[in-house]
């Protein structure tokens, strides 16, 4: 019998506010996330409050490098006013599940 292990991992981002200053050690963690097997990772957004467009910049292209990998990245329990952010930049379809 052969099954079928979905590998998935889901991160918290701890700060309520994501802006320029701290695009760069986001950078650098999300660099981490990636691990081989892996198939879809989840960054849950439950504390953020504010985020920039270089943030959401960064995690489009991380995004993209995620898939040429076969790895899909999504953002879950986003707050009403990002994803009306989201939906405004038609960003909505690409970030959230």
């Amino acid at each position: 019998m052969v099954t079928d292990i979905i590998h998935e991992k889901s991160y918290r981002v701890e700060t309520n506010r994501l802006d320029l200053y701290s695009a760069k050690s986001l950078e650098e963690e999300m660099a981490n996330l990636f691990q081989p097997g892996t198939i879809a990772i989840y960054i849950d957004f439950s504390n953020v409050e504010e985020v920039s467009s270089a943030v959401l910049g960064l995690i489009l292209y991380k995004k993209m490098n995620y898939q040429k990998q076969g790895v899909r990245l999504y953002l879950v329990n986003v707050k009403p006013q990002i994803q009306k952010i989201l939906k405004i930049l038609n960003l909505s379809h690409h970030l959230l599940p």
